[in-house]
Order: C-alpha cells, then structure tokens, then sequence
C-alpha cells in the first residue's frame, strides 16, 4: 500500500492553522486575547480558511510539483496513454494495440482500456509505492467486456494490473492476469 505522510500532513495544517490564526488576530489587533469573542472569531475565521486551502489541495493542489515526495507519495497519471498488451490468452502471444483513459484524484483513481474487441474498466485501485523496497507501482483490478460479437470465444471476465511506474511517469510497464486464466504483459506511453 502506498504511504500516506499522514503525520506531515496534520504537521502542515497544524503550522498552517496557527500561523494563520496569528496572522487573523494580528490584522485584527486581537494579540492580547483578552476578548473571548475575539478569540472565537479568529479561530472560526481560521478554521474556515484552512477547510478552504485543504480543499484546493484536495482537488487541485496535490498535483503541483512543489508537494511531490515530501507530501504526496504518488505521482498524478491522469490522461490519454497507449499502449501494446501482449497475451496468451488461447496461447497466443498476439500484441494487442489499446487506449487508455485514466482519472487521477487525489483519494481515487479510475482506468479505462479500450481495444478493437473490448473495454475494461476499473473496480478499485491503489499504489504500492514504498522507497525501502524501491517499489513504485499501480495495481487495479478491472472488469473486462468483451463485443457482443466476439463474446461466444471470450466471455466477461475480471483480472489485476500491476504497473510500475517509470521515474518520469510517463511510462507504465507491467503485467495482468485474469479469471480466465490468462496472463500477458502491458506497456503504456502517455500521449497527453
């Protein structure tokens, strides 16, 4: 599993929250804290900026390189890729051209795949990005199904992904396997 720097995390909204709270009183010459009401109007006045900035971050902001690696573990793979899968899915090790669609946020990512013969779309997945043991991978697992009118040779069928994820993170390399009983390799080159 992918870890969250949780505790960099609440570090950053504490240091965010009080240098903002001082910041508030200080504009409102209410440093002396003497006035209750004062108090509680800075703090909600804080509060609600932070709930604000941590928003933006979740939708937005965790996508800026600034937050990379010290804040989020993860690179953001949103966008088109393609890419080439080869089986052996009725033993064959034919190549497989596929686009791919991938919705990136900040809590959730979604995989779309798309050949002349078939969609699959993702039913969950995660990162397993861990420096001691220099793994930086997306694993999903994914319903595939197949046209109508090839559907009598390959049927519906679910499978996992495990891509590595290349340093500059615009390739993706790895592998499948399915509840068919097949395997094969991917590789993905982002296009956008």
């Amino acid at each position: 599993m992918v870890k969250y720097n949780v505790d960099r995390y609440i570090a950053a909204i504490v240091i965010l929250s009080i240098a903002l709270f001082l910041l508030i009183s200080s504009f409102r010459n209410n440093l002396n804290f003497n006035d209750l009401d004062s108090i509680w109007e800075d703090v909600t006045t804080t509060v609600t900026i932070v709930t604000l900035i941590c928003t933006l971050f979740v939708l937005w902001g965790w996508r800026c390189k600034i937050f990379k690696g010290w804040l989020v573990p993860f690179p953001c793979l949103s966008g088109k890729w393609r890419g080439v899968i080869k089986s052996t899915y009725n033993h064959g090790h034919a190549s497989i051209l596929v686009d791919v669609v991938i919705k990136h946020h900040f809590f959730n990512i979604q995989i779309k795949i798309k050949t002349n013969e078939s969609s699959s779309i993702s039913t969950c997945g995660s990162f397993d990005i861990d420096e001691d043991r220099g793994l930086n991978q997306l694993i999903y697992t994914y319903q595939n199904n197949p046209k109508a009118t090839v559907r009598d040779c390959s049927g519906i069928h679910y499978g996992t992904t495990r891509l590595e994820i290349c340093d500059d993170a615009k390739t993706l390399e790895g592998e499948y396997w399915t509840s068919r009983k097949t395997t094969g390799d991917i590789q993905l080159t982002k296009i956008n």
